[in-house]
């Protein structure tokens, strides 16, 4: 768990997930955190999940980059009292890269070569 919210995390062959969280004060951008609060993994071919954390598991990631998210309007009125209050809020956020899930077996990225097909003539009508 990062900053008390639950987060999927995976890592698609050679493609690496990113997760967007509050921003981290602490860290400064490519630096290394490790998450050892793990609640459920899982494959192709197994998965995990216990009530508690995982005892094996980890999750391996990079402070990537600080941003802000998007800008979101309150806007707040009170009928026939000309009371009338607008704000404006961004959320300060964390960028993390996910490098490595460790506990659980590894995608295999032995895929089978596709089959050609073989082109057929096309008859006309013509050929007839």
């Amino acid at each position: 768990m990062i900053s008390q919210r639950d987060w999927i995390a995976s890592i698609q062959g050679e493609h690496e997930d990113t997760i967007y969280t509050e921003r981290s004060k602490h860290c400064d951008v490519n630096d290394k955190l490790i998450l050892k609060k793990v609640l459920m993994q899982g494959s192709h071919t197994q998965t995990n999940h216990w009530l508690a954390n995982l005892p094996d598991a980890a999750v391996h990631t990079v402070f990537e980059e600080h941003a802000l998210d998007a800008k979101v309007i309150i806007f707040n009125k009170k009928r026939r009292k000309n009371y009338r209050r607008t704000n404006g809020h961004r959320q300060e956020l964390t960028k993390l890269r996910i490098i490595d899930i460790q506990g659980i077996e590894k995608p295999e990225n032995t895929r089978p070569p596709k089959k050609e097909k073989e082109k057929s003539e096309k008859r006309t009508h013509k050929d007839i």
